[in-house]
């Protein structure tokens, strides 16, 4: 060992000066003899980072969860700024076009008069009609064309007739069926 590092380890334990002392183990006294604050420091440091990427490698991994969006409902309240009545039965109408159209469709049979009401967000048609049709395991019946409101389609029907059995909507172009839906 150069003289200069014996120094450095003598300078650690005072029985290396006696002769015959075994240099191996001054050598190791020597590394774990008193540290300096720094090196205590560093290594604290350095355990913090290795366990925070321990902790972050094993950590569960958290579903995110949707949040729920206005329902079909809501969003045809706000897009026609009315609000459907609570006393009146209602069926969502699904899109079966493959695009992203959306409606409701409310009915009351009260004082030997029938009210059905659709409500539809649908795309603007270039040409033709969007027709209804309420259909049951008997027969259906065609109930109108949609018209252009305020925020989109609307067709109010009503009659004499108690279609309450009807329980199925469909609103159409030509065949090809836009919406569909059962109350």
């Amino acid at each position: 060992m150069p003289v200069s590092i014996l120094k450095k380890i003598t300078a650690y334990s005072p029985q290396i000066k006696r002769k015959g002392q075994n240099l191996t183990y001054s050598f190791f006294f020597a590394i774990l003899s008193p540290v300096k604050r720094n090196d205590i420091v560093i290594g604290i440091i350095i355990l913090a980072v290795l366990a925070g990427v321990i902790y972050f490698v094993r950590r569960p991994k958290q579903k995110v969860e949707e949040l729920p969006g206005p329902t079909t409902e809501e969003k045809i309240e706000n897009s026609f700024n009315l609000e459907i009545p609570e006393d009146v039965d209602k069926a969502e109408l699904k899109d079966m076009s493959g695009g992203n159209a959306s409606g409701i469709v409310t009915r009351k049979f009260e004082s030997g008069r029938f009210t059905l009401t659709v409500l539809a967000d649908l795309p603007d048609l270039t040409s033709g009609v969007y027709s209804v049709k309420i259909s049951n395991d008997k027969g259906a019946a065609s109930v109108g064309q949609m018209r252009i409101a305020k925020g989109g389609y609307l067709l109010d029907y009503s009659s004499g007739v108690n279609y309450s059995s009807y329980n199925k909507v469909t609103i159409s172009v030509g065949d090809k069926v836009v919406l569909e839906g059962s109350f």
